[in-house]
């Protein structure tokens, strides 16, 4: 027997309750308006079991933001405010068009908030319950691509090390423009460690395995791995097709029960609610809500191949205007993630670099390329964007500003000391007088590895980072050139940086600087979108691979490729000068290209495998501020280097800072 709707005296009574449980918990909403450093909080729109939600204007972006109250009970040791920081700063990483990115964190009166971008639009979970209501349930389609786009965030966090464990329709969000964003994932991840009885997840959608507490207690543990979002994401899917959780009704009218049911149960059929659903969607459900873990798809990547196959539609497209010729054309439905309407995709394209005017859209997969420098071209907006393919591989990241070996002699090694002072005049005496005085091979050579490592650890001398071998296992698709004017524009209208950036007064092909970190971010998210793609910036291993294109740093390379000090007063159009040997140009020079990393000197010679940077920013002494980016490739104002490295706060915009993308190909299976 199903419960009835609830009475506006059970609305009230819940309301009351919800009030005194907050009283209990001393969790208590601010008085507003409230500035809280940058930002001032304006109203409170949202209330969960996590925290409270409160839309916040950025006074100094002049933009409105989120900003997200952890509640007070998930505060229970002295560590927990430093362990919430160091999630936030990780999860602040996740930089993906389907989760929810993250900016800042903070904490205000002993209680941790996360400052994230502010959605329009509303849960999946109100979302089908209004649909509910206009008597116009989700179709198999729609509910589907939502499963897609929520797939494609859960995977991304689970491939940096992220598990959410509370996937449900309340944590995904829907806009507008029906793009999902994944919620959460920070404070799932935090809160999962704050106490001793772990209690993560919400029963309706919870895994079996994450059920294996004192039921009598209803202790939950968080023995979860990404094959728990899978069944979490299956229940979801559920929730979408019926507008009902899985194990609904009085007998099931308990946590307990639940959580009973989660481990033993099988969840009913579609069809008991639905005709429409075909045993396909059907055998995937199953697949992802298999009790044994093992018995589930092993990756998000999985189940999206899996729905897609499952909703092939194939419809016929020709196009060829002004140049552009759109060959080996499917349709695939569901593998566009923001353009659920548009069902045929193209597979190839070839573009004449001549045409003046394009006029045809080209939105369609990034597939892995197959030789390094492939080229391949999407147009946005009448804007051609031209990418080269970057294999994985590995490379020694990182340099001298003079050469610099084990292998130099003593007096060699003497002379790289005096000609950049390294060494005061008594060291240097002492240096010198102590090798004539040796009288053994074994004295000599004590005093020449004392030498070198002084000089290969003196911060002069390194570029940013020491010599250390990197390897990346998945290649990228690199944006040709930086981002150029027309881009920007045509991307950003309505962005605070535009006026500054008119103010040069430069021509659309010039590169867009006056950028800050934060916009260039922005920059993604909205291209992303535009291009149904995985648009970031570069790892600052990816940018240094891709520019040193598998040869060593040489002054003839660099003279051909860098727009650097003293040959321009200023910057010069994108593709002025000769590209790399993998068809990229300006990695030198120009301007400065923000990339993803927070800076840190790099000191560690150890070998690396994709490389993301540390949690937090440590630039030292020269920068007021803690939440510094790094910055590659030098400009026109400054010598350049392929190892050499700068860094500015997230905010600032300067007039030699701009940047280029990468896209993560939609099939990540080319690793090496």
């Amino acid at each position: 027997m199903s419960k009835s709707k609830p009475l506006p005296l059970e609305t009230e009574l819940s309301s009351f309750m919800s009030m005194m449980r907050d009283e209990l918990e001393n969790n208590k909403t601010f008085e507003l308006p409230l500035t809280i450093g940058q930002y001032r909080l304006e109203q409170l729109v949202g209330r969960g079991g996590m925290g409270d939600v409160y839309r916040a204007e950025n006074l100094v972006l002049k933009r409105t933001e989120a900003l997200k109250f952890v509640r007070t009970k998930l505060i229970l040791e002295p560590s927990a405010l430093e362990r919430f920081q160091t999630e936030i700063e990780s999860t602040a990483k996740l930089l993906h068009p389907n989760v929810v990115t993250v900016f800042n964190a903070g904490e205000f009166e002993g209680r941790p908030y996360m400052v994230m971008e502010f959605l329009q639009g509303e849960t999946v979970h109100q979302y089908v319950y209004r649909r509910l209501k206009q008597d116009s349930p989700l179709s198999l389609q729609e509910a589907v691509d939502i499963i897609i786009q929520a797939a494609q965030g859960l995977q991304y966090a689970h491939e940096n090390g992220f598990v959410h464990r509370d996937v449900k329709p309340g944590n995904l969000w829907i806009t507008p423009k029906k793009t999902v964003k994944v919620l959460d994932l920070g404070l799932a991840v935090a809160a999962s460690q704050e106490t001793d009885v772990q209690i993560v997840g919400t029963p309706d959608f919870m895994p079996p395995e994450q059920c294996v507490g004192n039921r009598e207690k209803q202790e939950l543990c968080a023995s979860a791995d990404p094959r728990s979002d899978i069944y979490s994401l299956g229940c979801t899917l559920f929730f979408i097709l019926t507008g009902r959780v899985p194990f609904d009704g009085e007998e099931y009218s308990t946590s307990k029960k639940k959580l009973e049911a989660q481990q033993c149960l099988a969840l009913p059929e579609l069809s008991q609610f639905r005709k429409d659903v075909p045993d396909r969607i059907q055998r995937v459900l199953n697949r992802m809500t298999a009790k044994s873990i093992d018995d589930r798809y092993s990756s998000m990547t999985e189940v999206i191949q899996a729905l897609t196959k499952q909703t092939v539609k194939k419809t016929p497209v020709i196009a060829a205007f002004a140049g552009v010729v759109l060959l080996g054309i499917a349709g695939l439905w569901g593998t566009n993630a923001y353009n659920a309407s548009k069902t045929a995709i193209v597979q190839t394209l070839s573009t004449n670099p001549e045409a003046e005017t394009i006029i045809q859209d080209v939105i369609a997969p990034f597939p892995p390329g197959k030789e390094a420098g492939e080229k391949l071209v999407r147009v946005v907006d009448g804007v051609e964007y031209v990418f080269r393919w970057i294999p994985p591989g590995t490379f020694v990241m990182g340099g001298y500003r003079t050469p610099l070996s084990k292998e130099m002699s003593t007096p060699q090694l003497l002379g790289i000391a005096q000609k950049y002072s390294l060494l005061g005049i008594d060291e240097l005496e002492e240096l010198e007088t102590s090798l004539e005085n040796s009288e053994s091979l074994e004295q000599q050579t004590l005093l020449h590895d004392k030498l070198y490592s002084e000089l290969s650890s003196n911060p002069f001398l390194i570029n940013g980072s020491i010599p250390h071998p990197v390897t990346l296992t998945k290649g990228f698709w690199a944006l040709d050139c930086e981002v150029t004017q027309k881009m920007w524009f045509s991307v950003m209208p309505d962005s605070t940086a535009n006026s500054a950036i008119k103010n040069l007064n430069e021509p659309e092909n010039a590169p867009v600087r006056m950028v800050s970190w934060t916009d260039a971010q922005e920059f993604c998210q909205a291209l992303s979108e535009k291009l149904s793609a995985d648009v970031r910036l570069p790892t600052d291993a990816q940018w240094e691979y891709a520019c040193r294109a598998g040869a060593e740093e040489t002054p003839e390379l660099l003279n051909a490729q860098a727009n650097s000090y003293g040959k321009n007063r200023g910057t010069i159009t994108v593709h002025s000068l000769s590209p790399n040997a993998w068809g990229l140009y300006d990695t030198l020079g120009n301007v400065e290209e923000w990339v993803a990393d927070w800076y840190e000197p790099i000191t560690d010679p150890s070998p690396q495998t994709d490389p993301t940077g540390p949690a937090v920013s440590k630039p030292g002494k020269r920068s007021v501020s803690s939440q510094v980016k790094v910055l590659r490739g030098g400009c026109w104002l400054s010598d350049c280097s392929c190892s050499e490295r700068n860094y500015h706060d997230v905010n600032d915009r300067y007039n030699h800072a701009g940047f280029r993308v990468c896209v993560m190909p939609d099939n990540e299976n080319n690793t090496k």
